[in-house]
């Protein structure tokens, strides 16, 4: 009996061992490149590959917020070629015993390249792409079931996704060319907000969802134009479509079920459009 007792416990024991198993790869050619990675939680997954010279990954499942909250069921992918670039994603759950999946992929090709991801809940994806030089790109997630994704074609653009609703927000945001910058707030549930720029410096920095079920789409090709948007509602929709140099749009939807279609084609145009 006593011999019985003790394979049992060596069971239950293995069995533990096995779902807490978290596990790290990395993989580095070159010179003076550096990863950190740091798991507290369960059935955790890092990947870090590096090629080329003085790259930084880092990854934070767990350990992070509001004490050392646990990270469980989370994956991280972190793929840097070139040198000098800069990624990080941190991941955690607000419920020690939760384990919704999450998902967060930062891929960087080029030089000087920074990309940061948090998401302070299981359940969210994010995907960031860098191709050139210098780009900016970063994502906050708060409760659950958001998606991000950061597309960076080019030199100097700077891209940033606030997710901060209660769930089920989608934000994309291509830049093709250089110094655009673009930046999305979602303070909602159930909103999808969508931005397309091609060319140089262009600016979509104040696109704000607060309510839920909101539509944005923008799409920016030329140089030096300027879009703001503010959808304070539900069920609001908003598509702003520019072709040309120098334009500028802005857009506020307050209410409910407000449809809005702003076209320009042409150079130094303005459109203001205000719905209540």
């Amino acid at each position: 009996m006593k011999k019985s007792i003790l394979i049992f416990g060596a069971m239950v024991l293995s069995a533990s061992a096995v779902f807490a198993q978290n596990t790290s790869t990395t993989f580095q050619s070159g010179t003076e490149n550096s990863t950190v990675v740091n798991q507290l939680g369960d059935l955790n997954t890092s990947t870090i590959f590096q090629t080329g010279s003085k790259n930084l990954g880092v990854v934070q499942q767990g350990g992070f917020g509001d004490g050392n909250q646990l990270s469980n069921n989370a994956e991280a992918y972190i793929q840097q070629l070139g040198s000098l670039n800069n990624a990080s994603i941190s991941q955690t759950q607000t419920d020690p015993s939760g384990m919704d999946q999450s998902y967060h992929e930062i891929i960087q090709k080029g030089r000087e390249n920074f990309a940061n991801l948090t998401s302070y809940e299981g359940g969210n994806s994010g995907y960031v792409l860098q191709e050139g030089n210098r780009n900016i790109a970063k994502g906050s997630q708060a409760s659950s079931s958001h998606i991000l994704r950061i597309e960076q074609r080019g030199n100097q653009n700077n891209g940033e996704v606030i997710q901060m609703g209660p769930s089920d927000n989608v934000s994309s945001i291509l830049q093709v060319g250089n110094e655009n910058q673009a930046k999305t707030w979602q303070l909602g549930e159930f909103n999808q907000s969508y931005i397309a720029q091609d060319g140089d410096r262009n600016r979509a920095t104040s696109i704000k969802q607060l309510g839920n079920f909101n539509l944005f789409d923008l799409v920016q090709k030329g140089n030096d134009n300027t879009s703001a948007i503010m959808q304070e509602g539900n069920l609001n929709q908003g598509l702003v479509t520019i072709f040309g140099n120098g334009n500028q749009t802005i857009l506020n939807q307050t209410g409910n079920g407000h449809v809005s279609n702003q076209m320009i084609n042409g150079n130094g145009n303005i459109s203001l459009v205000t719905q209540n």
